[in-house]
């Protein structure tokens, strides 16, 4: 099983990401972890290191789907070279059952998480080195998304409140206990 949690900076990816994967033991893998490692380890800034940790990212997806891992996959989801690699997954391993769940709330609460977050955690790079407003195209990306396998969850909520509607999301596409 493969399942994607997205969205825009400040949606509450990796919180729900994080519960799920302790509740459930599925194995985590995050665009932002990866790029915050090849990063560190290359010496090289964000932007350049951001396609090479995507396709590294893509890359172990891929092998652990092949043995039968279920994936939990954090990430963005705002750009086109995201779901042309989903998808290019579900074509290589048709078996898989596929839940992209992107987190939406308003660009106001995006906003304040990125803020709140960014003075407590100083060294979590919230939007990549850009502004909010340089980045935008993101945000209107997941907006205008229109895929019929897209489950789109509210976000504006507490952390709580998010978490629940996603896990009632996967159990009603997949009947978990």
């Amino acid at each position: 099983m493969l399942i994607i949690i997205g969205g825009f900076a400040g949606a509450g990816k990796t919180t729900v990401v994080t519960k799920l994967a302790n509740k459930y033991k599925y194995a985590v893998f995050s665009s932002d972890s990866i790029n915050d490692v090849l990063r560190a380890t290359l010496q090289k800034p964000f932007k350049e290191i951001s396609p090479t940790a995507y396709a590294v990212m893509w890359h172990l997806v891929k092998q652990q789907l092949q043995l039968g891992v279920t994936i939990i996959v954090d990430t963005h989801m705002a750009a086109a070279h995201t779901w042309e690699a989903m998808d290019k997954l579900r074509e290589t391993i048709p078996n898989i059952v596929f839940i992209p769940i992107i987190l939406e709330a308003t660009i106001e609460t995006h906003r304040a998480r990125i803020n709140e977050r960014g003075l407590a955690d100083t060294k979590h790079l919230n939007l990549g080195g850009d502004k909010l407003e340089d980045v935008l195209f993101k945000y209107e990306f997941i907006e205008n998304l229109n895929r019929p396998d897209l489950i789109r969850v509210d976000a504006n909520g507490t952390p709580t409140d998010v978490y629940s509607a996603v896990e009632k999301a996967i159990k009603e596409n997949l009947q978990l206990d």
